[in-house]
């Protein structure tokens, strides 16, 4: 519009142009504060997020979450790992139970979510979710495990390094499910 207007009405092109950089800087605050909101979700808020949806759904959650401050970066991946979790659990597993733990010590955390559903959820060829769960978590140097035979449940496994100076990503294996 202020292409076609600059070269009769100079005044009105600038003004056209005044009002789209207006509406582009408003736009894209608001595109910001929605990902600032969905980036600053701590794990225990979604923690809650999650205990209201299980309710609705008729499912019963163990949580055991570690107390211990986690940097940031890696607090977000984790309350996003746990949304998607929770997300997957209530469309797919068909389960009655739920359990979720937190073990932080020097070097990593570790989100451990397991359901008594159906399994059978394939690690080779994951939905769009569980691979942007993946995607997120690699970006970090952590780790996914998905354990998930037929008729014995799910259990996903999160480890994240915790980073400060000097410190390097685990690179101890994921435990494997007995």
């Amino acid at each position: 519009v202020a292409r076609r207007v600059a070269e009769r009405d100079p005044l009105l092109a600038r003004q056209e142009i005044a009002e789209v950089e207006r509406i582009a800087r408003d736009t894209l605050s608001q595109v910001r504060s929605a990902v600032t909101g969905i980036r600053a979700a701590g794990l225990r808020t979604e923690l809650a997020r999650v205990r209201l949806l299980f309710e609705a759904a008729d499912l019963r959650l163990q949580a055991d979450l570690s107390d211990e401050p986690l940097p940031p970066p890696v607090e977000t991946a984790l309350a996003f790992a746990l949304r998607e979790a929770a997300t997957n659990i209530v469309r797919h597993a068909r389960a009655s139970q739920v359990e979720v733990s937190l073990q932080i010590d020097a070097v990593q955390a570790c989100l451990q979510i397991r359901d008594d559903g159906r399994g059978g959820a394939s690690p080779d060829n994951p939905g769009n979710g569980l691979r942007g769960l993946h995607e997120r978590i690699e970006a970090l140097d952590g780790e996914v495990a998905i354990d998930s035979r037929r008729g014995q449940g799910t259990r996903l496994q999160i480890r994240l390094p915790l980073r400060s100076e000097g410190a390097t990503p685990s690179t101890a294996p994921l435990e494997a499910e007995t």
